[in-house]
Order: structure tokens, then C-alpha cells, then sequence
């Protein structure tokens, strides 16, 4: 199967979820969708298995197999490999066909059917090696719940309505593609993962985080006997450790039920044998399951700062597990637990791999005196790696990884490796490329100090620092602050200076033609007033220019936008254009990706996107306190493209400097007003393409039209220059 039809199956499969799930809660419905493509999964397996014990009979299809001798022989045969067993009847197609049969026909009644057969694969294995694995595998699908519906039969519709839907696609295990349906659930568990919020922290790791771990507990090793997750969720991080080698056998254990048997399903759909894994459902550190077994591999994201019954639990004081630290961790904060565990059950060959909250590397009190032991006594931790913030389910605080080894090559040094900075965002989250995986795996592997990313610290120096493992104690990443020219800041101000004293020479002469006075000084503040009450007795023609020799200009003539302007609808049809612009009530139109630090278009729809060129406006129908009628704002960039939410329009005169001014006035914010309707959106105001198009405007005198707009921009460059060059040209509401 192609990497594109592994998506499409992906695709195929979250659809279905999707559609289907109704109201229900993400995290409620993933027990029923991935229960019911497990069932597919064991019907397929089943079905293959069969037809090829069927090959030299007579009837070579298993569904429609009737013969109770051949079953049964099946039956016995089909335990022994696969561990259960299923009757050609109890196929997950011929369910799906009873469930949406003929209403006037056949019974499409299938709950009951439904509900004996899953409790029947778990029957079937009874006082057989896999009954662990299998037992109460299906508990979490209830079909007798109100949240399939509120009726039997439409609890009997939907279920059927899914099977219908899941059997129409081929899981091609015929093909030896159980490894990519195996991807798939993954996929559909890490998407499950992106909806349910704060609950999937208990089931799922990122997975370029599972890569991280998985990549260092196997590295340079071929093979590995046993691999061990103390905390295993759905199974994704052992999984992931099955693909970077060749594993013996998987070992897990799980403290929440319904994940428990998520990640037995998990196991089986990525094929991996009942004899192959052993996962158990209790809690780790009150109950462990697995505590005579020593692991070559140990990987855990525990739950960042559970709580425990530390002292609380006399037994905890003369467990092997803590006791030889001297000091249990506090109730409140379970990580250093989870970590002695691990230690405890690595063999000396082996390598493990632990996530914790950033915190537990600096936090004091009995954390300090484990972190002494681990590293003073034992001599154990390898390396600390800093992951960045917001990358995890459920939490935004950053978080980092320990690495541990009881037989360590460089038992002299511990390698810090701060990765905090280098992510992608992605959606509400942070993530890791595969180039940010292969940087920090290499960091690790490779143990060199490069500045600002990775150092080599001597066992000495984290004695001297208390054995506080806070990452910025080893790896200094602050960024001096640039000399600064004197001679240079010196200079630039004196040109400032002598700049401001041309401008003023300039708005003097027009205010002394306009008979107003001249706004000496330098409150930003005051010039933007100033400019407010320009435009206010300009726009108004209390106060107009006269022409060279010192006659009146003509009197304005009344026009509207559509008879000076036409609207552009020009499509980006041909993709001719990338550059995505926006427009800014602040700061006029500018490249998207300055305004929100990326750009956030739609890269699949952008050839619907309006093509605007040097000198459009564009009309920003979103308002603001500064731009309590939306802004509408001149393009001085070169062309680029804008959603089909903005207006664009273009001038038929290629001078639009007073326009650009009168527009950010209340003469057009008045017309504005009283046309707009506000809907259901506060922000957001509706005014129809012939309404827009009919606003009032002012035609008058070019060279009249220029002295205004050459006046209103000597007050904008004056506020410029005193700002900086940064200065936001807000709407001006006069």
C-alpha cells in the first residue's frame, strides 16, 4: 500500500468517525469506532486464516461454510494460532448485511447478535494461552447505551449504519498490510487524542515524542529481548520501539481500564502475537505487575505530577524499589516515583527513556535528595533532554526526557541537550518535525557540546550546581545585546533633527495659507490631534488652499465610489500569486505573516483568493475600537492576494492620495454607519456590494486634491520621523 493510500484509509476511517459519532463526546465514541474496526480486523484475520486450512476442500469459502466438523476443526486450529475464534455467522460483513437488511424483508435486528458474538470471542478463548489477552476486551462497548440513542432501534440504526460504513472498506490484510491498519488506528487514536482535551494525556504520546524515545532506547541495537512501558496508555510508545528494531516481547502495564484494553487492541492490530506481549491493568506503583523482570528497553510518559500514597503506604518504606534512597517523594508529585521504578526494573544492558514536567529536574525536598542518589550513587542518568512547551495532550508546561543507564560508556558526564526553541506550530499545538527528532537523536547519540543546543557537563559541575538539573544552569542560550555605535545613534538623530525642521518649514507655509496655526512641537499625541482637526475643517471645506495665483479653487462636485472606482474580483485562478496579505485596522494592508508572525491562509484554497495589486484599497469589513466602521486602507505593497472576505476595489485615477486620508475621516465613517447591518457577529459589519459602491464622495480640483493630501502626509511623515519609523497610522475618527 502506497503512502498515499495509507492516507486515504486514515482519511476513509476518521470520516467515518466523524459522521457518525452524532453528539457524542470524542473520547466516548473512540471506544466504540475503534472497538468496532478491531472486530473487522479479527473477522478479516479470521476469515483469511480459514479460507486457507479450506484450500484442498470442497468449499473453500469459510462465510459460507456449514459443515459443524470443518467448524470446529477450524475452531481448534484458529485458537492455537489466533488465539480466538469466530463462526462464519458471526463475520464482522455478515453482521453488517443482517443490520442493514430489508425492513420488509429479513430482520435488521442486530444488538443482540452483536453483543453475544463480541462476548463470544472472549468466551472462545477461555482456558487458552491468550484468555488474558482477550479477557473483557469488549466491556467498553455498551450497547445498551442512551449515548448510541435514545431507543433500541435507533441505537440498532447507528451501530448498523457504522458496520455498513466500515465494511466498506478492504483493510487488504490479504496483502500483509495488518502493519498499515495497524498505522491507521494509531492515526484515528492520536486524533481521538487532538479532541478529547485534557483526558488524552492518560491515553497517547505525540508521536515525534514516541520517536525520540524510541530512537535512543534501540540505538545501534539490532534486536532487543524485552521492552517495557510501566505506564503505557494505548500501547503507541512500545509500539514504537516494534518499529526502530526486531522486539522479543512487549510488556506493559495500565492503570485505566478502557485504555488497558485500547492498547491490547493496539497490540493485535499492529499483529503483534498473544504470545508476544503480556500488558496488565493495575497500578504501577501501588501494585506493579511485573517487578522480577528485568527490561533491555523501558520507555514511559507517566502523568505529569500524579499523586501517590507515598508514606501514606507503610510498604513503600521497605520497598527495593525506594527504600535505598532514603527519602520517599512527595504525595503530590509522583515523577521521581515512576523514575525509581524504572530503574528498578532495567536490566544493566538496557536503556530507558522517562518524559517528565520540567520541574521535576530543579524541584527541592526529597526530589533533590533522589536526583543526588541517581546520580552520586547509582550513577545512572545519561542525559537530559529539553523538550519544548505546549507539545503534549492535556497540558501546555514544557517537559523533558531522562535518560537512564546502569552501565553507562561515559559514566564521567551526563549530556544536557535543550531542544526547547525548535518546534512547528501546529493548529493549538506545538510540534516536532522529523528534522527536530533526527537533531536531538543525533545530539544524543553523538554527545559533543554545540553551543546554545548541547553540553557535555562533568559529573563535578552538577555536584557544584546541588544536583539541579535545570537545563539553563548548563546550556546558556541568552543572546548578548548588539554594541551600540555611539557615533552612529549620534549622527542618525542629528539627520532626524534636520528632517523634522524640513517638515516644518513645509506645514508652516500650508498652515499659514490655510490661515490655522502651526503645530511646533514634538507630543506625538497632540500631532494626531492636530491632524484630526486638519481633516475636519478640510473635508468640511471650512478652511480650503487657493490656487498659485491666489484665486479660489472650484466648488467640490458630489460623485460616488462606483463612479470613480470599480470593484476588483480578480481570482487567483492560476496561482500566479503567493504572498498573502491583510489588512490592518493599525497598520494599513501588510504581508499576513507580520501581522500574526505566520501566515494563516488556507494554502488548498488560495486560488479563490482576490488578486490586489499596488494602489487598490481594500475594505475590512472587521471592526475595532480604532476602526469602529472597518478600515479601508490603500495596498502600497507590491501585488499579492486576500481572502474573498475583503472588498477590493480600484481607482480609475491613478492619484488616490486624498482618498487614502478621506477615508480614514468621519465623512465616510457617517455614510458607513447608517447603511451597515450588524448580525450575529458583534465584530462584523454587513453592507451590500451596491450600497458600498453608492457611498458619497467628493470630486474637486486635482491640484486642490494634492495640496490636502500633500499637507495630511507632512503631518504623518513629522509623527514618522518622531516615532522611530514605527509609528501605527491609526484610523482617525474626527
Amino acid at each position: 500500500m502506497s503512502e498515499e493510500e495509507k492516507k486515504r484509509l486514515e482519511q476513509q476511517l476518521w470520516k467515518i468517525a466523524n459522521e457518525l459519532r452524532g453528539k457524542m463526546d470524542a473520547d466516548e465514541f473512540r471506544d466504540y469506532i475503534l472497538g468496532f474496526i478491531f472486530y473487522k480486523y479479527l473477522s478479516e484475520k479470521q476469515y483469511l486464516f480459514a479460507n486457507r486450512l479450506l484450500e484442498t476442500e470442497g468449499i473453500k469459502d469459510y462465510s459460507l461454510l456449514t459443515d459443524e466438523d470443518d467448524v470446529d476443526a477450524i475452531r481448534e486450529e484458529s485458537l492455537e494460532k489466533l488465539g480466538y475464534f469466530l463462526r462464519p455467522n458471526e463475520l464482522f460483513s455478515a453482521v453488517a448485511v443482517r443490520g442493514n437488511a430489508d425492513k420488509e424483508g429479513k430482520s435488521n435486528f442486530i444488538l443482540e447478535d452483536l453483543a453475544g458474538i463480541l462476548n463470544g470471542i472472549e468466551q472462545s478463548t477461555m482456558g487458552t494461552d491468550s484468555e488474558d489477552d482477550f479477557n473483557k476486551l469488549f466491556e467498553d462497548l455498551d450497547l445498551s447505551s442512551t449515548k448510541l440513542g435514545r431507543t433500541v432501534d435507533a441505537r440498532n440504526t447507528l451501530i448498523a449504519k457504522v458496520l455498513a460504513h466500515l465494511d466498506q472498506i478492504d483493510f487488504e490484510l490479504a496483502n500483509g498490510n495488518a502493519d498499515v491498519l495497524g498505522d491507521a488506528y494509531e492515526y484515528l487514536i492520536s486524533q481521538f487524542a487532538s479532541g478529547a482535551g485534557k483526558k488524552a494525556g492518560e491515553f497517547y504520546t505525540p508521536q515525534q515524542v514516541s520517536k525520540i524515545l524510541a530512537k535512543i532506547v534501540t540505538l545501534d541495537k539490532k534486536k532487543i529481548k524485552s521492552a517495557y512501558d510501566p505506564a503505557c496508555g494505548s500501547g503507541s510508545l512500545l509500539l514504537r520501539i516494534g518499529k526502530e528494531t526486531n522486539v522479543g516481547s512487549f510488556y506493559g502495564q495500565e492503570l485505566n481500564r478502557t485504555t488497558y484494553n485500547l492498547a491490547r487492541m493496539n497490540m493485535i492490530l499492529h499483529d503483534v502475537h498473544y504470545s508476544k506481549f503480556d500488558i496488565r491493568q493495575e497500578d504501577t506503583l501501588e501494585e506493579p505487575q511485573h517487578l522480577d523482570d528485568r527490561f533491555e528497553a523501558i520507555v514511559a510518559n507517566p502523568p505529569f505530577s500524579a499523586k501517590w500514597r507515598g508514606k501514606d503506604n507503610p510498604l513503600f518504606e521497605t520497598d527495593d524499589r525506594f527504600s535505598q534512597y532514603g527519602k520517599l517523594v512527595s504525595k503530590s508529585y509522583a515523577d521521581f516515583a515512576f523514575v525509581q521504578h524504572i530503574v528498578h526494573q532495567l536490566s544493566d544492558n538496557g536503556t530507558a527513556a522517562v518524559v517528565l514536567p520540567h520541574g521535576a529536574l530543579f524541584r527541592s525536598g526529597a526530589e533533590s535528595s533522589v536526583r543526588k542518589y541517581l546520580i552520586d550513587t547509582l550513577n545512572c542518568l545519561d542525559a537530559v533532554i529539553g523538550l519544548p512547551l505546549n507539545l503534549f495532550y492535556g497540558t501546555e508546561i514544557p517537559a523533558c526526557i531522562l535518560i537512564l543507564k546502569k552501565c553507562r560508556p561515559h559514566d564521567s558526564d551526563i549530556l544536557f541537550v535543550d531542544a526547547r526553541d525548535e518546534y512547528e506550530q501546529f493548529g493549538t499545538k506545538n510540534t516536532l518535525s522529523d528534522a527536530h527528532v533526527e537533531k536531538i537523536v543525533s545530539a544524543y547519540a553523538n554527545r559533543k557540546t554545540f553551543e546554545k543546543y548541547s553540553y557535555v557537563a562533568p559529573i563535578s559541575e552538577v555536584a557544584e550546581n546541588h544536583f539541579n538539573l535545570n537545563i539553563p544552569r548548563y546550556i546558556d542560550k541568552y543572546v548578548d545585546e548588539p554594541a551600540i555605535d555611539l557615533q552612529v545613534v549620534s549622527r542618525d538623530l542629528l539627520d532626524i533633527g534636520s528632517r523634522i525642521d524640513a517638515v516644518d518649514i513645509e506645514i508652516e507655509k500650508s498652515c499659514r495659507e490655510l490661515r490655522v496655526p502651526s503645530p511646533t512641537g514634538e507630543n506625538i499625541r497632540l500631532l494626531k490631534d492636530f491632524k484630526v482637526g486638519c481633516m475636519q475643517r478640510l473635508f468640511k471645506q471650512s478652511d480650503r488652499f487657493l490656487k498659485v495665483d491666489g484665486s479660489s479653487y472650484p466648488e467640490w462636485k458630489p460623485t460616488t465610489l462606483g463612479a470613480i472606482a470599480d470593484r476588483s474580483t480578480e481570482k487567483n485562478s492560476n496561482l500566479s500569486y503567493t504572498r498573502v496579505l491583510t489588512n490592518s485596522a493599525a497598520r494599513g494592508v501588510i504581508d499576513q505573516g507580520d501581522y500574526f508572525e505566520k501566515d494563516i491562509a488556507n494554502v488548498d484554497n488560495i486560488d479563490g483568493y482576490y488578486v490586489v495589486k499596488l494602489g487598490d484599497f481594500v475594505y475590512n469589513p472587521r471592526i475595532s475600537v480604532s476602526a469602529p466602521v472597518g478600515p479601508i486602507n490603500r495596498n502600497d505593497l507590491a501585488a499579492g492576494i486576500m481572502s474573498p472576505l475583503y472588498t477590493v476595489f480600484r481607482f480609475k485615477s491613478a492619484d488616490t492620495d486624498f482618498y487614502k486620508h478621506y477615508f480614514r475621516s468621519s465623512m465616510w465613517h457617517r455614510y458607513m454607519n447608517r447603511i451597515a447591518n450588524f448580525g450575529a457577529r458583534h465584530d462584523r459589519m454587513a453592507i451590500s456590494i451596491d450600497d458600498f459602491l453608492d457611498m458619497p464622495l467628493p470630486t474637486l480640483d486635482p491640484a486642490e486634491q494634492k495640496d490636502i493630501s500633500d499637507f495630511l502626509n507632512l503631518i504623518d511623515q513629522k509623527i514618522e520621523l518622531l516615532s522611530g519609523g514605527a509609528w501605527e497610522n491609526e484610523t482617525e475618527v474626527v
